[in-house]
């Protein structure tokens, strides 16, 4: 039985077969968490394999794999023309699986790590699809090195109003009066407007809101440590709420019992760090709290709105702890994506938890960890413990929240005018800091970039 696609995923595949038929060779597709990309990808699969090619899909967890094997097979995709892997274990095994006709890669925001480039440099001359809800790396490279074309799905705000995403109400702690923030030249808060009002701290009494504003109903807790998340776990069942922590060392067994007893409704509250992000589907989650400040957009996003799946007359709700939406915004703030990079912006002070890219499996992951969650290997420590506030009350931050983000006019506000290439690189800077047009037009004659007759 094949899947029905909605029309937005119909014309997510139009628009990259074109990129692909106009002679780009890697195309990036970029759909909100939620928006149905395993759908997609497994369409493109079944596409492939009908024409007699060979299928290349890798991801970077190995919990993924169990997923889109299963979306394969859903999606009447025949799997002996498919290559379904880890990308570890692709990149060890480049001279014993088929040569394929198309490669697929999801959660692609991982592409610039050097095993991904092993892969497409030996598969130079196949044609490559990479999926992401969000194309943005915390080191600031943007994705042109991997991607020459780029396609976009439909935004938040219109998958929500369209019922391809639930509603959402977002509480969190109003540090300041968000009608007063200061804005930088690019549209952003500026750094100390915001660093002034978050610090390292939980603000808030995480079981008291629960049990106000959503008591009953299944959540998932993001904690930033597996102390700390089994702390809550047990504050939770201290209170009447069945709860259980799960973790990357938590036996695989176990583990699956704790996420089958999650999505049956035996536990209604999950706590995990990290572990539940990527790919995690659980229709009938409507709740998220979020115990841990990040400076990562895209797990930020990923985190937020797992509990958005939607489901007739569901409304979800997520609850920020920790004020990552001074940081990001909301789930359906605007954001215009560019494969582009952006400057990495300087840590200033800013007191949020660090992460980092772990070395060795590549999975976005806490600075606290001296050993990696997911793949076990040893990468050095660093530490930040986060106080808790449990006088603060959190409220409902309000649509009116404005904060909209353009990253790749965030790069062009910081970029000094001696490098830039091109007039164009130019207009977008003079653009970015809302110089008049002749501003651009001078330099680029100074420059030696436009010459009058």
């Amino acid at each position: 039985m094949m899947f029905k696609l909605y029309g937005y995923q119909q014309k997510l595949i139009e628009e990259t077969r074109k990129c692909l038929m106009n002679g780009s060779k890697s195309v990036l597709i970029v759909s909100p968490a939620g928006s149905g990309k395993s759908v997609v990808i497994s369409e493109f699969a079944r596409l492939t394999v009908n024409k007699g090619g060979q299928v290349l899909f890798f991801v970077h967890r190995k919990e993924l794999i169990e997923q889109i094997t299963n979306s394969f097979k859903k999606g009447g995709v025949d799997l002996k023309h498919c290559t379904i892997m880890t990308v570890g274990k692709v990149a060890h095994r480049l001279d014993k699986i088929p040569k394929p006709t198309l490669i697929i890669c999801d959660e692609s925001h991982h592409s610039l790590a050097k095993t991904y480039k092993k892969i497409y440099e030996y598969y130079s001359d196949v044609p490559r699809l990479g999926f992401t809800a969000s194309p943005w790396r915390l080191s600031g490279k943007g994705l042109g090195d991997v991607y020459e074309s780029m396609v976009e799905g439909p935004d938040v705000k219109w998958l929500i109003d369209n019922h391809y995403l639930a509603p959402y109400d977002y509480y969190s702690v109003k540090l300041i009066d968000d009608t007063a923030l200061k804005r930088s030249s690019t549209g952003d808060y500026t750094n100390k407007s915001i660093d002034d009002a978050v610090g390292k701290v939980i603000y808030g009494d995480v079981i008291k809101t629960y049990k106000e504003k959503v008591n009953g109903q299944k959540a998932i807790v993001y904690a930033h440590s597996i102390e700390f998340s089994k702390k809550i776990a047990q504050e939770f069942n201290e209170a009447g709420i069945s709860a259980e922590h799960a973790d990357s060392k938590t036996p695989a067994k176990e583990r699956e019992k704790i996420m089958s007893n999650f999505k049956t409704g035996k536990i209604k509250v999950l706590c995990n760090v990290d572990l539940v992000s990527e790919g995690y589907n659980v229709p009938d989650c409507s709740v998220v709290i979020m115990l841990r400040p990040t400076e990562s957009l895209v797990l930020d996003i990923q985190q937020s709105m797992r509990c958005m799946r939607y489901k007739p007359n569901k409304k979800a709700t997520i609850i920020d702890h920790v004020a990552n939406y001074t940081r990001f915004g909301l789930p359906d703030t605007p954001r215009t994506w560019s494969l582009e990079g952006r400057d990495k912006k300087k840590s200033g002070g800013n007191n949020s938890i660090a992460i980092r890219t772990c070395p060795h499996c590549f999975a976005v992951i806490s600075a606290a960890y001296s050993i990696c969650p997911i793949c076990g290997q040893e990468i050095g420590v660093e530490n930040k413990e986060l106080k808790v506030d449990k006088t603060v009350k959190v409220e409902k931050i309000g649509k009116n929240f404005h904060f909209k983000t353009d990253y790749e006019k965030v790069r062009y506000s910081q970029m000094k005018t001696e490098d830039a290439t091109s007039f164009r690189d130019l207009q977008k800077i003079g653009k970015a800091r809302g110089y008049k047009p002749g501003w651009s037009f001078y330099q680029a004659k100074v420059r030696g970039f436009v010459h009058q007759n």
